[in-house]
């Protein structure tokens, strides 16, 4: 939630801190004009436990994969 904070109120620096702990954005303004925004650093997300073997069967792959490419896949002997 973004909260809008004027220079002319008598708000302490840890007020607005406290704010941004709880996730608010603060916006500072002087005479009805923003001039600066206070964000919240965002916590980065916890990582999972990756478990081996989720996707297995769900792939597949021909057995031509390896196999080197005809000369007409790359416009080789055309017309020549």
């Amino acid at each position: 939630m973004t909260k809008t904070v004027n220079l002319s109120e008598n708000i302490s620096i840890k007020t607005i801190i406290a704010l941004t702990k709880n996730g608010d954005e603060i916006v500072l303004e002087e005479n009805g004009e923003p001039i600066a925004k206070i964000l919240p650093i965002e916590k980065p997300r916890e990582q999972k436990e990756r478990i081996a073997g989720l996707g297995k069967d769900t792939m597949w792959m021909s057995d031509d994969f390896d196999d080197e490419l005809p000369d007409e896949f790359w416009g080789f002997n055309k017309g020549l």
